[in-house]
């Protein structure tokens, strides 16, 4: 129980000397609550405003959505090599040759068909702009090695030219 001091004036009634928040609780809890379903409805954003319609499938934004497309050297798969394996080859293949370490050797995988190996370019560009490479693969056939050359034409695009199967290890 609390006690408050009381001030008393003659001719008028008795009130307390300080009052504090409790003659304005009311008020404030009004206020707070006011608040506090505005900061909601603010941070709600636009949901908020369409209650119990369906979600709009519209997506906005002024940019389509478009898939990532990597640069993939040409050139046909050898025969005894799956086109899927070969696809991961020549990517590998690519990251190598724009690699700045003339001895790199990029692993590649096929998670779908459990083949993997490796893509190494051979020695530096000859006059004509093509470097040799060879890739290994390893997959459920046992391990087979493959070789050829790449050659970039005038727009930066890699080609594959000579490609064959030196044979299995």
């Amino acid at each position: 129980m609390r006690r408050h001091m009381v001030i008393v004036y003659p001719g008028r009634a008795a009130r307390p000397l300080y009052r504090g928040a409790q003659a304005s609780r009311p008020a404030v809890r009004a206020v707070r609550a006011a608040g506090l379903l505005a900061a909601i409805w603010a941070l709600a954003g636009c949901g908020a405003l369409r209650l119990g319609e369906p979600a709009d499938p519209m997506i906005t934004g002024s940019i389509k959505v478009q898939p990532a497309s990597l640069p993939v050297p040409s050139g046909e798969a050898p025969s005894g090599i799956a086109a899927g394996d070969w696809a991961q080859a020549k990517l590998a293949l690519d990251q190598a040759l724009a690699s700045p370490d003339k001895a790199a050797s990029i692993p590649w995988d096929n998670p779908k068909t459990g083949a993997r190996g490796t893509a190494t370019p051979i020695g530096t560009a000859g006059a004509d702009g093509c470097r040799e490479f060879r890739i290994g693969v390893v997959g459920t056939g046992g391990e087979q090695w493959v070789q050829g050359a790449a050659c970039k034409d005038g727009k930066g695009a890699v080609m594959l030219s000579q490609v064959r199967v030196l044979g299995r290890a």
